[in-house]
């Protein structure tokens, strides 16, 4: 089904149609060509000596008068295709034949049109983008936001795949999967470089030059052109042609069609097509698809630039996420993307799962995954071990269904944003342009002067004419051009000497207007790695934080069995969850060569426990365990050397929910071997589980140490956890809002961030360069501050004010006297907010006017800053 946005079609002629992913409005104008007027023009062509087609090459209008006549867009032969009265490109309407109803093109609107059946469909391609003529509406529809009528029930396709009728129709609807950008010829790259006004500017002084005799200074202006267009041309076509490379992808794919599974080319795969994602062939994703069985990691960096793969896993059962997918977008929802694969990451490792579609009857003996055998019952299915027995379970597969195709999927929004730049208006070229205007100027007036005053003296028409044009070519000067493009072409060379490709160099003048840099913190500004120094527990006892734990056998040493039940305790005081259990399993890590993958932070923190992981594939048990078409959890084990204390023989993790950006935490359900009950923590930014906390488990001195370690610049993850004293089967529907509520606090993990040794370097050039630098990152803003302070982005010296949200009126906080504390739930609505200074001094902002003040009139340090700032105004603040 389709998502239209498009406008109003008011004459049958024109129509808009917005372009999201663009961000452009365009207007298609129906037209049809006449005979008649395209003799004349071809006419005047020849009678002009091909002067007309130059200009016509710089206006695009001049043959649309011509040749061209309105037409309504239901019959119209092309579609002039403009964006805000700019021509951009004109499109002829290909008819292709097709064999289907209304509904199997533009999906179900509960008109009684839907059944209408087709004969044709009325195509036409701008700039990739496939529009459709909707024969009711008569307006055309971009194909990009097609989206199956049964995907909007929430069904997926039905485990027999596409049938041959349906992968025809939707090849026509959709055309091939495959990213090919059109390569330019040598000539038509030559024609269109050579009608560039400089260029023929050039071409009519080196004739006018020749005229007077300026032979070897025409020759000289001849060889620069020749060799600027040449550099240009051979630059241009290296960059389209590697980009052609790097966009076009197909490979073998194993696809479900007819009830039986086949190998096609990807090229072949439409929307709606099942195909197997841990068939050997793929190792980059042609299409975009979601997940319906196994789980798979995939590396997203030549999307995202992120190096740190991601996982993803599949549908549930119950899931509405079919219904709530919206293909108009590029960027879905957290809760969506996590299961679906895009077009161009690289497959790191896939996991198999028993699956519901038939068997392939094809596969050797040797392919899929092994069957589980499962050990003793659900208290013990941890210890489930793969068969070695491989050949018994062929129909282990990991299934995904497609969902966008070729220049729709995210990787070919992409590829079309570098082949068609969006245009930009930079005051380099439009100061450029009044320089040649104002040199015409003055060139013109030499001309009209000179001519007079050669006419007075009797100069014949003949040389008057050379004299008047020669003085033109030497105002404006001729060698201009030739002199740019030079420069230009060297410089993308150089560019691409160290992997920077450009394919339109007039851009690269574009870098020196660069006024503002933004840089990311961790593994930008910072190493990628991070360095756990310890954990600072907080004992629910005191009511306070205890010492710092550097070594993991400080962490282990004080868990004991509680004396009323067999649940595990520590210093926390709390029966049933332990730090070390958190530290060990709340995390989305994946093995791949038996090796963890996954965020730095969270390899960091497992590997601080010293334990080992295991993955095990296939599908989970019956009965109580509620079957989907995930692999078994995922087991922590200690080393085979190591002792551990009693009870802590094997940990689970049954259920995972990864980090949310939006909510800024990420939790897990784990399983201790023979317990009853399952556990579940949380990690995340310390203000946010304060939030999800049970107010009274929070220790006093939580801003204290939490405010300590962030003005040190260390980065700070709090840890909480409860006991979940219910049944399998309630903890696998347990939703996550029901998992991350009343914990109990645990504690803090606190990570060393250390500097790249380039950083400062390269901050001091763009600093010397006038260039403004701007740090965005997720972490605690006083940590934030300090990495600044250090890496000079910020003067060391210079006093940063932090803000804070609130609940509550500022008067009300004043009331209080307790500002530090009146921090919001980010679920409350905002009502105020307060400004601190960063190192802990008592100095703050006046939330309206922003003057410093000290808070507390008897501390004179206090006192004595905020009259300097007052006085100075030299003071920043840290905007969150």
């Amino acid at each position: 089904m389709f998502t239209r946005t498009q406008l109003a079609n008011t004459d049958g002629v024109h129509q808009l149609v917005r372009l999201e992913e663009e961000d452009m409005t365009i207007q298609l104008r129906g037209l049809r060509r006449t005979l008649p007027g395209a003799i004349l023009y071809w006419t005047l062509v020849v009678c002009t000596a091909g002067l007309l087609y130059v200009v016509d090459t710089w206006f695009h209008t001049i043959s649309l008068w011509f040749i061209m006549k309105p037409a309504p867009l239901a019959t119209a032969e092309y579609i002039q295709v403009t964006d805000e009265g700019k021509h951009l490109s004109m499109e002829r309407v290909q008819h292709v034949k097709f064999s289907g109803t209304l509904t199997t093109v533009f999906g179900n609107s509960s008109k009684s049109s839907d059944s209408m059946e087709l004969g044709e469909l009325r195509v036409f391609v701008f700039r990739h983008n496939r529009f459709i003529m909707h024969p009711v509406s008569l307006e055309y529809i971009s194909t990009s936001k097609w989206k199956d009528a049964q995907w909007q029930q929430g069904i997926v396709t039905g485990r027999h795949g596409l049938t041959s009728q349906e992968v025809n129709q939707r090849m026509c609807i959709f055309d091939s999967c495959l990213i090919d950008i059109e390569e330019k010829s040598w000539i038509r790259l030559l024609v269109e470089e050579v009608l560039n006004p400089f260029y023929v500017f050039q071409i009519a002084s080196i004739i006018i030059w020749s005229c007077e005799d300026y032979y070897y200074y025409a020759a000289c202006i001849f060889v620069i052109s020749v060799v600027s267009i040449a550099v240009t041309l051979i630059s241009t076509k290296r960059t389209v042609r590697k980009i052609k490379q790097m966009a076009a992808y197909s490979c073998p794919v194993r696809v479900l069609r007819d009830r039986k599974w086949e190998v096609i080319d990807s090229v072949g795969l439409v929307p709606g097509d099942i195909f197997d994602m841990s068939d050997e062939g793929i190792s980059v994703l042609p299409c975009e698809a979601i997940m319906l069985e196994g789980d798979c990691i995939v590396n997203e960096s030549m999307l995202t630039g992120e190096s740190v793969p991601e996982s993803k896993s599949p549908l549930d059962s119950n899931s509405n996420v079919m219904e709530l997918i919206d293909l108009s977008t590029h960027t879905f929802k957290p809760e969506i993307s996590r299961h679906v694969v895009f077009a161009g990451t690289k497959i790191v490792r896939v996991r198999k799962a028993l699956s519901r579609f038939p068997r392939d009857h094809s596969a050797t003996p040797n392919e899929g995954a092994g069957m589980l055998e499962i050990s003793e019952t659900f208290s013990d299915q941890l210890s489930s071990t793969v068969s070695a027995d491989v050949a018994s379970g062929p129909n282990a597969r990991a299934t995904a269904m497609v969902l966008r195709t070729g220049f729709n999927t995210t990787k070919g929004s992409l590829v079309r944003s570098i082949v068609f730049p969006r245009p930009t208006k930079f005051r380099f070229y439009r100061d450029a342009f009044r320089f040649i205007g104002v040199l015409a100027v003055i060139a013109m007036c030499g001309f009209i002067a000179n001519t007079i005053n050669l006419h007075h003296i009797g100069v014949s028409t003949g040389a008057i004419a050379k004299k008047a044009l020669d003085l033109i070519t030497v105002v404006v000067p001729p060698a201009l051009p030739a002199s740019m493009s030079i420069g230009m072409a060297f410089a993308a060379r150089r560019l691409r000497k160290v992997g920077i490709f450009c394919i339109s160099p007039s851009r690269i003048n574009v870098a020196s207007k660069v006024a503002v840099m933004c840089f990311d913190k961790t593994g930008t500004l910072t190493e990628e790695g991070l360095d756990l120094l310890g954990v600072h527990v907080a004992s629910q006892e005191t009511g306070s934080f205890i010492d710092m734990h550097s070594e993991i056998q400080h962490v282990t040493e004080s868990i004991t069995t509680a004396k009323d039940s067999s649940e595990l305790q520590d210093i926390i005081g709390v029966p049933g969850i332990t730090v070390f259990n958190a530290l060990a399993t709340c995390h989305s890590l994946r093995l791949v060569d038996n090796v963890p993958i996954g965020d730095p932070l969270e390899a960091k923190m497992f590997e601080f426990t010293g334990w080992q992981m295991e993955e095990n594939e296939g599908n989970e048990p019956e009965g109580d365990q509620a079957s989907n078409a995930t692999p078994l959890p995922t087991v922590i084990r200690p080393p085979a050397s190591s002792t551990v204390p009693a009870g802590l023989e094997e940990l689970g993790i049954l259920r995972c929910f990864e980090f949310s950006p939006a909510l800024r935490r990420a939790s897990v359900v784990t399983k201790r071997l023979h317990n009853k009950y399952a556990e579940t923590y949380t990690k995340g930014a310390p203000e946010i589980i304060r939030t999800i906390c049970r107010p009274e488990t929070i220790p006093g001195d939580f801003d204290v140490v939490l405010d300590r370690y962030t003005q040190s610049g260390y980065r700070v993850i709090a840890l909480a956890g409860k006991p979940l004293h219910m049944s399998y089967r309630k903890t696998a529907i347990l939703e996550r809002n029901e998992v991350e509520s009343d914990l109990t606090f645990m504690g803090f993990m606190v990570f060393e961030n250390r500097l790249k040794p380039t950083t400062a370097g390269v901050l001091k050039e763009l600093r010397d360069a006038k260039i403004r630098m701007i740090m965005c990152t997720g972490d605690n803003p006083l940590t934030a501050v300090s990495v600044a302070k250090e890496c000079e982005l910020v003067n060391p010296s210079t006093t940063v004010f932090v803000s804070y949200l609130h609940s509550e009126p500022h008067s009300a906080l004043n009331e209080k006297g307790n500002i530090e504390n009146a921090i919001a739930n980010p679920h409350s609505p905002l009502a105020s907010v307060s400004w601190r200074e960063s190192s802990g001094i008592k100095v703050a902002l006046d939330p309206i006017s922003l003057v410093p003040y000290a808070t507390d009139p008897q501390d004179a340090q206090a006192v004595a800053m905020a009259d300097d700032l007052q006085k100075s105004g030299q003071y920043g603040v840290a905007v969150t």
